[in-house]
């Protein structure tokens, strides 16, 4: 049954928030699974985090590589069944151990040196040790269903992976697996902690004042006051940086953001709070700011998500405004390493590989005066929570709009155009600035319509950056943004005539690398944009300047107080 939510209006910002969801709102309790590999060998599901709910049970198959044969389980659980079935009533760490094939084990050793594995595998049949099936990467890339390739098959799904070496910086208290047990309450927006008193005692747990607290899927602060008040040790904290807690080491990871409710935990209204989210369950906002409704909804589909955004400006008569943005978008890879040496930063590297889809805006405006907007829409559309290690990682998609247009009452506009790319974002940091990254792969620009007219100068504009994706760790935002950005616009004058049409593709990305450190170093880079111009009537030569907008979208907008 679809659910419908009212959200109060604020005193200071007028506004009306419609949630639809499709049963999104039932309370979902969700346990953890780990799932991690010692020796060589894949499992279906594949090495990493993941989210189930309550009850669920889950199957867990081990894959050995050529010359490697499954031994047993560890973690929280134990034995050598095949497969394993785990009932998700708590969070679960499972170690699937394998070990060196021998004569006497149970792979058969063939005299051409054949390695042939028993089993239902995705190596089962495949790992020859000569040729394309050297140590079984052949099978590994064939037996996986999710490995084969999207599109047209440029690309393969790679499995996540993680890596957390660490030499913690002297002076830090690190709570984590039974410890967390000792931890009453945190606080969310002062980081206050309260711990049991005599649990921390008795496990040695220094938690005095000057100490770097480093809590495990939380994150880390510095202790400014500690408190005993009962049975109870109340903590103070203040903010700390990842340097001054990590002395030197490494912590990177490649994660597949799939659109499914195991990748995409929520989305989240400013100022109410999270929803979670289910599979099949499109996630739908209406939002009406300023004079302008916007209506949004996103499906779930695992491999893509399917979007339409529409924002509307009702006038009397029949002046008005309708902006509308639809497609497709592929699931896409966060590919992040942080090296840190001594205390200080010395390499970052950020990228959000496989942002490919296919996006149509189409603007229709008449008689609706002068508007300018530039707007992150202030709902977190999804949200994507992993573990490094201890650390948490969130990667939240938003929307951007850019509105920009000058209509006067007999005039109107329509402008459409269809944008069918494939493009990588990012940049780096290596000691010397932030060095723009990315790729801008095949694009382009097709179905375009333009027809723009007026007794006097008009022009109407309209953008949408998506996704626009932050990345944040242990709560700091470090990439405020990156996104892919589409562009279409039109324009008449009379003196001179002259008639303009056009679509702009745009990639961009700010950083913040405070977390670090580094205080002073934050801004933004445009990675790349590419412009199509769709129509050129009159003596546009003479009149003709670029709209200007491009740089909206390298900018962070104004906060918009909901």
């Amino acid at each position: 049954m679809k659910q419908k939510i009212a959200i109060p209006c604020s005193a200071t910002a007028p506004l009306l928030v419609l949630l639809f969801l499709v049963s999104a709102c039932d309370p979902v309790t969700k346990y953890t699974l780990n799932i991690s590999v010692q020796g060589e060998g894949t499992t279906t599901p594949a090495a990493g985090e993941y989210k189930y709910d309550s009850g669920s049970e889950v199957t867990i198959t081990p894959s050995p590589l050529a010359g490697w044969r499954f031994s047993h389980w560890e973690g929280d659980v134990s034995g050598n069944s095949l497969p394993l079935s785990v009932t998700m009533n708590g969070n679960k760490h499972v170690i699937v151990v394998f070990v060196l094939e021998t004569d006497e084990g149970e792979g058969e050793v063939e005299s051409e040196g054949e390695v042939i594995i028993e089993g239902e595998g995705e190596n089962a049949g495949e790992g020859e040790t000569e040729g394309e099936g050297e140590s079984g990467s052949e099978g590994e890339n064939e037996g996986e269903g999710e490995g084969e390739s999207e599109g047209e098959g440029e690309d393969l799904w790679e499995e996540d992976s993680f890596t957390y070496d660490v030499e913690l910086a002297p002076g830090v208290t690190v709570i984590q697996g039974e410890d967390l047990d000792l931890l009453l309450e945190v606080d969310p927006d002062t980081w206050e902690c309260r711990f049991d008193a005599a649990g921390v005692l008795a496990r040695g747990l220094d938690v005095s004042v000057g100490r770097i607290l480093m809590i495990e899927s939380l994150g880390f602060q510095r202790i400014v006051a500690v408190e005993t008040v009962g049975e109870e040790l109340v903590v103070q904290t203040d903010y700390a940086t990842m340097t001054e807690a990590i002395q030197n080491g490494t912590v990177a990871w490649d994660y597949g953001v799939e659109f499914d409710a195991d990748h995409i935990e929520s989305f989240e209204v400013k100022g109410y709070g999270e929803i979670l989210l289910k599979d099949n369950t499109p996630i739908e906002v209406e939002m009406k700011i300023g004079e302008y409704i916007y209506r949004i909804k996103a499906t779930l589909d695992n491999i893509t998500s399917t979007f339409e955004f529409g924002v509307s400006k009702d006038l009397p008569g029949p002046a008005g405004a309708e902006l509308k943005a639809s497609g497709v978008i592929n699931r896409f890879r966060s590919r992040d390493q942080i090296d840190i040496a001594e205390g200080a930063l010395q390499e970052f590297d950020h990228e959000l590989t496989g942002m490919r889809g296919e996006a149509t805006l189409e603007l229709i405006v008449a008689a609706t005066g002068n508007d300018f907007i530039n707007l992150e829409f202030p709902v977190t559309l999804m949200r994507v929570p992993f573990m490094v290690g201890i650390i948490p990682v969130v990667l939240n998609i938003r929307i951007q709009f850019v509105i920009n247009a000058s209509v006067p009452l007999d005039g109107s506009a329509r402008v459409t155009s269809k944008f069918t790319y494939d493009s990588d974002l990012g940049f780096s940091y290596a000691g010397t600035g932030v060095q723009a990254g990315g790729r801008l792969g095949p694009l382009e620009f097709g179905d375009a319509l333009h027809e723009t007219g007026a007794s006097s100068a008009i022009s109407a504009n309209f953008g949408v950056g998506f996704p626009r994706v932050e990345l944040s760790i242990a709560g700091d935002s470090v990439v405020p943004w990156a996104q892919t950005a589409f562009l279409v616009g039109g324009s008449y004058t009379m003196f001179p005539a002259c008639q303009t049409a056009d679509a702009q593709f745009i990639g961009a990305a700010g950083f913040d690398l405070g977390l670090f450190g580094l205080n002073l170093v934050s801004g933004s880079k445009t990675l790349f944009s590419e412009k199509k111009e769709l129509l050129r009537a009159g003596e546009c030569d003479k009149l003709y300047n670029d709209y200007g907008l491009e740089v909206l979208f390298t900018e962070m907008p104004l906060d918009t107080e909901i």
